[in-house]
């Protein structure tokens, strides 16, 4: 006769498109990829650990793959909640000087939520009479790609070329899936930096899970704010 395995708890998330996504909290065995991402030294080192992680949980029902950064940031924090606990205790050096005290606080992350723009943004773009785009957000991965370029000229037209949806003129429109790699590459470099500023608009605005608190130094009394933002500081 066996041992009795116990059957893990399932909750339900729900994405900012709508879509209800059922998890259950990690075990023991996925353990490792919770400290791969701790450990992680580049961005895509720790995505790679957490989508791991997120892929385990949810049954293989989530493709990470197409996640936008902001909810694949926002599942792992309900999962990181339901299986480790629902607050985070945080220190850090006192700022003033003289004092060798730390400054402490703990977090509840039931309170931390995604941020939107209070703007309304179009995913829509003129770029001349006859020619303009529609913009999607990329996805968790192509932001991650983007970080790995130095030059930040490369940085942007990495972001625009996975940015845009579709290209439209006065005749056709073109789906940006369906257009070869080194056209495409050859439009966002033909861009003028009045266009790219139109973009970057709409590209500024993403969606962000953060939180702003209080640090209090317990040796001298001196405050601070901070923002977490980003997914290692949820861990």
């Amino acid at each position: 006769m066996g041992l009795p395995i116990q059957q893990a708890p399932k909750y339900k998330a729900t994405l900012s498109d709508g879509k209800e996504v059922t998890f259950r909290p990690f075990l023991v065995k996925e353990q490792k990829y919770l400290l791969l991402a701790k450990e992680g030294k580049s961005g895509n080192e720790v995505l790679d650990a957490v989508r791991e992680l997120i892929s385990s949980v949810t049954f293989g029902k989530v493709d990470t793959d197409k996640l936008p950064l902001w909810d694949l940031e926002y599942l792992f924090l309900q999962i990181r909640t339901k299986s480790v606990g629902e607050t985070i205790d945080l220190r850090y050096r006192c700022f003033k000087e003289g004092c060798n005290g730390s400054m402490e606080t703990t977090v509840d992350l039931s309170q931390v939520q995604l941020k939107f723009s209070d703007e309304e943004i179009d995913n829509v773009v003129k770029l001349t009479d006859t020619l303009g785009v529609m913009l999607k957000y990329p996805t968790a991965r192509e932001i991650v790609q983007a970080d790995t370029f130095e030059d930040e000229g490369d940085k942007i037209v990495h972001l625009l070329k996975h940015g845009i949806h579709q290209i439209f003129d006065e005749e056709n429109v073109y789906d940006t899936e369906d257009t070869p790699e080194e056209e495409l590459q050859e439009f966002v470099e033909s861009l003028t930096l009045e266009q790219v500023n139109k973009l970057q608009d709409f590209f500024s605005n993403i969606p962000t899970l953060s939180h702003e608190t209080t640090l209090k130094c317990g040796t001298c009394g001196a405050e601070t704010r901070k923002v977490l933002q980003g997914l290692q500081s949820f861990f």
